[in-house]
């Protein structure tokens, strides 16, 4: 059973915002890819960017606890679920090529597009650029929130211009330049969620599109876990030089598990859901390699995954 945080006066008026209305206790297992978190108290799908921010200004007045949850592809929740409203834009996924004679092509896709649709779609058009991010699972606007990224590039490198809704309702477009961002940051005004961003690219040979994406593809086959749920590198690398998978398992953590979770024997920087794995489980390994490589290496390992509490108050 979960506790609700919510008043039934306060789903009416979400109702009211929304084409359609929320859920009560939605398992967060089946919104995230870790396939793991007890019940939201209540899920929220907004369709268009006026209904998500009509409800953002809405949770703020009214002091509800909310959390912006794209495609959950890197986000770890309790076993005791969410105290609150979860929203999650997933069903904003419109997409639009604008082309100009230069030969730039602009693709414009909303927070709940998946980064692989875009990615997908760029390569088929025949423009360059994007081949890098290929095999990153996740929604446009949690990519961005994050800065996704692989093989040195990242989303904010090729994002041109963000649309932003923040907490009073209001949208606010930014173009490159008016954020900051590095390696799986992006410093985006406080309170605020993506709406939709855009990524300016060039055409370029078909052929060498294909032999770049056939490189990725073979690289992440070789390197990275599949067939067991997971949430992609647990660790930020602390430095260029210094692969967290790599001091992982030099700390004999390959292979190591805790109730149903397990550190990947392919990469030690995920791990998986080996079987019916608990939140707990994969907290516990977490804590342990941290303790590890503080203890014995004097790193301090940094989650790249987002641990989201129950509560407020939940320790």
């Amino acid at each position: 059973m979960f506790c609700l945080k919510i008043s039934e006066t306060q789903i009416e008026q979400i109702s009211s915002i929304l084409e359609t209305p929320p859920l009560r206790g939605v398992p967060l297992k089946n919104l995230t890819s870790f396939r793991v978190g007890g019940p939201a108290d209540v899920v929220a799908f907004p369709r268009e960017p006026v209904s998500f921010a009509r409800l953002l200004s809405f949770v703020k007045d009214e002091g509800i606890r909310y959390f912006v949850l794209g495609s959950g592809t890197n986000v770890l929740f309790d076993d005791n679920g969410f105290r609150g409203l979860v929203v999650t834009p997933l069903r904003m996924k419109r997409l639009s090529v604008e082309r100009n004679g230069s030969g730039l092509t602009r693709i414009t896709a909303q927070a709940g597009t998946p980064l692989p649709l875009v990615v997908s779609r760029a390569c088929r058009l025949g423009l360059t650029g994007m081949e890098s991010l290929w095999g990153i699972p996740g929604s446009v606007g949690g990519a961005v929130a994050c800065n996704a990224g692989a093989s040195g590039l990242s989303v904010a490198d090729l994002t041109t211009k963000l649309e932003l809704v923040n907490t009073d309702g209001k949208t606010t477009e930014l173009k490159k330049g008016d954020f900051e961002y590095g390696y799986r940051f992006c410093n985006l005004p406080p309170d605020s969620a993506v709406l939709q961003a855009s990524f300016e690219l060039y055409p370029a040979d078909s052929n060498e599109i294909e032999r770049k994406l056939q490189e990725v593809k073979t690289r992440r086959r070789l390197t990275q876990p599949r067939g067991y749920p997971n949430a992609g590198c647990v660790f930020k690398n602390p430095a260029t030089d210094i692969p967290a998978g790599a001091l992982i398992e030099k700390l004999g953590f390959k292979g190591t598990s805790c109730g149903g979770a397990e550190v990947s024997k392919v990469h030690a920087n995920f791990i998986i859901n080996r079987n019916k794995a608990k939140a707990r489980d994969i907290l516990f390994l977490i804590n342990k390699i941290v303790e590890a490589a503080q203890k014995e290496t004097g790193v301090v390992l940094e989650l790249e995954i987002r641990h989201v509490k129950s509560s407020e108050d939940h320790v």
